[in-house]
């Protein structure tokens, strides 16, 4: 029974129904997503700690931090903001990046990224303005601003670097079991409208509950400032690994509080 009403509920109206049949239309699950980026240099011991077996920092190790505005977003998400650290690494299947970190302020779009893809998504609060050629966006939690970002335009680019399209180890996701958990292969698409480079002014405030400013070791580099559609699929995606009970403790505070 749904709504005062009988009978099943038919397959077009359920969640996958919904995303099956925008996929059909050529739809995407995310317009005009816009973001600022920069690359970040990271202690090389720092970030080791957090990865699991078999997975190592690129060389030397980077990461790229951004801020996103998902400004048009397909049914069952709402405009809402988002902030992630993506970790360059090095693995037996190839290189890649690997999320350890990720904020967001839409409960929905917590719960799919958690359960669905494995990004250690947490709930925090946003700020994103763009006034011509300069975007300010910081995000904040349990009362520290965790990252502030000012980027000013620089000359558009004719042949933009992928953004997420690129082979993606996430851990957690589907068959997680808290403690251990598999480490998933996938390689999301994306359309890249504006790609412009970026000057950037960075600020990190270390945190108890978010201490990426301690795996950063030095300034912000390939600023860019993007807006782009992701289609909400990927080419693929594949259980790869497992991630146990060292690698759990080890990311608790970055994925959990």
């Amino acid at each position: 029974m749904r709504d005062g009403t009988t009978g099943p509920i038919r397959k077009s109206e359920t969640f996958w129904g919904k995303i099956r049949d925008k996929k059909r239309k050529g739809e995407n699950t995310w317009d005009n997503a816009r973001f600022v980026l920069a690359d970040v240099p990271l202690d090389y011991h720092e970030v080791k700690r957090i990865l699991p077996w078999a997975m190592r920092p690129s060389n030397p190790p980077m990461a790229t931090l951004f801020i996103a505005h998902y400004t048009g977003v397909s049914f069952p998400l709402f405009p809402y903001h988002e902030a992630a650290l993506l970790i360059h690494v090095r693995t037996p299947l190839g290189t890649g990046i690997h999320c350890c970190w990720m904020i967001v302020d839409d409960d929905t779009a917590l719960i799919l990224g958690r359960e669905l893809l494995g990004y250690p998504k947490k709930m925090g609060v946003f700020k994103f303005n763009e006034e011509k050629d300069t975007v300010r966006a910081s995000v904040s939690r349990r009362g520290t601003q965790v990252i502030s970002i000012e980027g000013i335009r620089a000359p558009k680019e004719t042949a933009p670097q992928p953004v997420f399209n690129c082979k993606t180890f996430n851990i957690g996701g589907m068959g997680q079991f808290f403690a251990v958990n598999p480490v998933w292969m996938f390689r999301p698409r994306e359309v890249i409208h504006e790609y412009y480079r970026a000057d950037i002014k960075l600020t990190l405030n270390d945190s108890d509950y978010d201490p990426i400013s301690r795996l950063v070791a030095g300034e912000p580099q390939n600023g860019r400032i993007v807006v782009m559609d992701i289609p909400g699929d990927s080419s693929y995606m594949v259980p790869v690994g497992l991630a146990g009970p060292k690698w759990f403790s080890n990311t608790f505070n970055l994925r959990f509080r």
